[in-house]
């Protein structure tokens, strides 16, 4: 399990009321899961996991699984002039009462996304929050 960084709780509320920790993690099924299904992913984007879940664009209600966050990053090189990376939609299941409570909020997977799908979740999901 690797330990990837913290979520801001109040964020989240509109998700779930009753998360239990702002801590995230990798599970090692999960990164093996990432790794068959989208290998490119874990080489272009894991470094970026941390800035992903700290620092989101947007996060979404996951409409399909409970307590669970969508949340969306067009990842930018700073230092190579703002070029794009790509966009990316981190998956987040959200620990929560009621569950173990050694339990941690953990990445179900990360899909890179182009801008007409990156639009669509705009436009079409549960926003329930949006970087200023």
């Amino acid at each position: 399990m690797q330990y990837i960084g913290k979520i801001k709780i109040e964020l989240f509320k509109e998700i779930s009321k009753n998360i239990i920790t702002n801590e995230v993690v990798l599970t090692d099924k999960q990164r093996e899961h990432i790794k068959e299904r989208h290998p490119e992913i874990l080489k272009k984007y894991e470094k970026y996991f941390t800035e992903i879940i700290e620092k989101p664009d947007y996060i979404l209600k996951d409409n399909a699984r409970e307590n669970t966050a969508l949340l969306l990053k067009t990842i930018k090189e700073v230092n190579k002039k703002d070029e794009n990376v790509g966009n990316v939609n981190l998956v987040l299941r959200l620990a929560v009462e009621g569950e173990d409570k050694n339990n941690k909020n953990s990445i179900i997977t990360c899909i890179p996304i182009g801008k007409n799908r990156l639009k669509s979740y705009k436009n079409n999901g549960k926003i329930v929050y949006k970087s200023e």
